[in-house]
């Protein structure tokens, strides 16, 4: 049995260490702590001081560097692609602001603009294959110079939205509209076409979160691509950020299309003025990949030549 003097010590050295805690709490360990303390705090403050210092510094360059870009446009654009009839395709849905701010360099730089289309999310969509397989037998008759019987779904339809947007003669214009007018009414594009087309310029959104998702769909528009170039004197795809699987990528390592300019950061003033120099390079019979990177060009120098 437990003795009355042992719970006499018990106490006794509880009450002990509760009168050593507050010595020491009130005294130099509780002063070194907060000392401690303070000076970390101090710290981190500093840090944060510094890093929204470096943030407002960047911000202030990117001003600069915004209103500089904007000031040289008109010497670097002027007349560079005077003559040049546009077809304005956007796929992955792209940011209209976007869309609207590369149209604008371009007919800064003496484009016309006579097509503005978009390539619906139905055309890459897996579950509509056996759709699109019977519309393409469908338009298969109403696209001309085109083997049916050598030719896929995909390029079928490919082709029926190039001859759409670039109709060779009046005939070929009514027709175009007939192939046009069936693609619309099968939701895989929308928008209108006014004129015949000299080059393409196309702009990519962001696509799919899923990466995987993203890279197929940058596969099937890869291939539609490659058939509208076959049909113009410049090809040009224009799209935000670099990103896994994006359609860059998919031209780039495709070599049916790998001649085929691309030009990352549109979203910005230096990606709308590299897109309307890589489409003047791309009618003159260059090309390239333009945007910043390790292994990126920022514009094409021989459009700066002499410029």
């Amino acid at each position: 049995m437990t003795s009355f003097r042992y719970h006499v010590v018990s106490l006794a050295a509880v009450f002990l260490a509760l009168a050593v805690g507050i010595l020491l709490g009130s005294g130099p360990l509780r002063s070194a702590l907060e000392q401690s303390l303070g000076e970390d705090v101090n710290t981190l403050q500093q840090q944060v001081d510094d890093a929204q210092a470096a943030v407002s510094d960047a911000q202030a360059q990117a001003v600069v560097g915004t209103d500089f870009a904007n000031e040289l446009r008109p010497a670097l654009l002027d007349g560079r692609l005077a003559g040049v009839s546009i077809a304005l395709v956007s796929v992955s849905a792209p940011a209209d602001s976007e869309v609207e701010a590369v149209r604008q360099a371009l007919v800064d730089a003496g484009a016309t603009v006579t097509a503005d289309v978009t390539i619906e999310a139905a055309w890459t969509d897996s579950s509509q294959n056996t759709f699109r397989a019977a519309l393409a037998e469908q338009v298969a008759g109403q696209v001309t110079g085109v083997d049916s019987a050598a030719t896929s779904s995909d390029r079928m339809l490919a082709h029926a939205l190039a001859q759409a947007l670039v109709p060779a003669s009046d005939q070929a214009s009514a027709q175009g509209g007939v192939l046009l007018d069936l693609l619309k009414q099968a939701d895989l594009v929308s928008g209108t076409v006014t004129g015949s087309a000299t080059a393409i310029v196309v702009v990519s959104g962001a696509g799919s979160d899923n990466e995987d998702a993203r890279a197929a769909a940058s596969d099937s528009l890869a291939n539609v691509v490659g058939v509208l170039s076959g049909y113009v004197q410049g090809t040009v795809e224009a799209q935000g950020a670099t990103a896994t699987g994006d359609l860059a990528s998919a031209l780039h390592n495709t070599p049916d299309t790998a001649a085929i300019s691309t030009v990352v950061e549109a979203d910005t003033v230096y990606g709308q003025i590299a897109t309307s120099l890589a489409l003047a390079e791309q009618v003159t019979g260059g090309s390239g990949h333009y945007g910043a990177g390790s292994d990126g060009t920022l514009l094409p120098q021989s459009m700066l030549a002499g410029g």
